[in-house]
């Protein structure tokens, strides 16, 4: 089902009001200063979840907790039928047609050590049916206190997969359509971030493995964003996010690479405790889907 003109000229109308609303607030409680940061130690309740799609690379203080939670939707993409592939899915990424809804929450059990988990569900869209996803994560900083503008974090668990099943009759798969459907798995993911004064840059890659026949020995995902803080809590970025780039040359398992990119726009209020972070995206190849938003809320407590 195709993403029509109607559709896509009121995503990117809300997406533009949500962007100028954000600023519009940012304004009215900008601190005194934001270009160096503070030498203070930050409250344990102070977070920085500014990415929509990258990892954050910093790991919740000891005893403190950071709730999540975003709405995301995907269109079916450009694909003429896009249930005779599956759309595979990391349970937090948001390549799944319709719209999915992820709640979670990160605790700090150690300094620079953490456990989150997250589970998503499908609010309604296009399609097949996608059936509930979750991880369960250990997180550690690598990078010493001392760093204050660069920071490393290594994270990986458990995952059961997000997916939408091909169909019947478009399955083009030696398996059967009743073997595919969401599957249990590992991953291992690794994020780093630098702060330049305003500039902020980041990298997350992740690799997984399903443990289901058929599927790709390891699937990876890259992510990269830059942020700039335009003026006091109101930050704007660019993220691009490329799924199962294993398959970038060779459509195999999960059938071919997709790949999105698109502003973003963060909120951080409350003396850096509640962050609020949304954008639109655009597919860059034809597996992807057309357009994609994402809303994303974080507390911390």
């Amino acid at each position: 089902m195709a993403f029509t003109g109607a559709k896509l000229t009121t995503a990117l109308a809300v997406a533009g009001v949500s962007v100028s609303l954000l600023a519009t607030v940012a304004r009215a409680d900008e601190p005194a200063s934001v270009d160096m940061p503070s030498a203070d130690k930050p409250s344990p309740r102070a977070i920085d979840r500014s990415w929509l799609y990258l990892d954050d690379a910093r790991v919740a203080e000891p005893a403190a907790v950071v709730g999540m939670t975003s709405v995301a939707y995907a269109n079916v993409g450009s694909n003429p039928d896009p249930t005779s592939e599956p759309y595979r899915a990391f349970a937090a990424n948001t390549a799944q047609p319709g719209a999915l809804a992820t709640l979670g929450a990160e605790v700090g059990v150690l300094p620079r050590v953490s456990l989150e988990a997250l589970g998503q569900v499908q609010l309604g869209g296009e399609g097949p049916g996608v059936s509930p996803g979750a991880i369960a994560a250990a997180r550690f900083e690598l990078s010493p206190p001392s760093w204050r503008t660069v920071h490393v974090m290594a994270s990986g668990g458990y995952l059961r997969e997000t997916w939408s099943a091909p169909s019947p009759e478009g399955n083009t798969h030696a398996l059967p359509a009743k073997d595919f459907g969401g599957a249990d798995g590992a991953w291992a993911s690794f994020a780093v971030a630098v702060d330049l004064q305003r500039l902020r840059l980041g990298l997350t890659t992740l690799g997984e493995h399903v443990f289901a026949p058929g599927r790709d020995g390891v699937d990876i995902m890259v992510q990269a964003g830059v942020s700039y803080r335009v003026v006091g809590c109101f930050r704007a970025g660019v993220e691009w996010v490329g799924q199962d780039l294993e398959e970038t040359f060779d459509d195999a398992a999960e059938g071919g690479a997709r790949q999105f990119v698109g502003p973003t726009a963060a909120l951080q209020l409350l003396q850096d405790r509640l962050t609020l972070v949304a954008g639109p995206s655009v597919g860059l190849s034809s597996r992807s889907p057309n357009v994609l938003g994402r809303l994303a809320v974080a507390y911390g407590f």
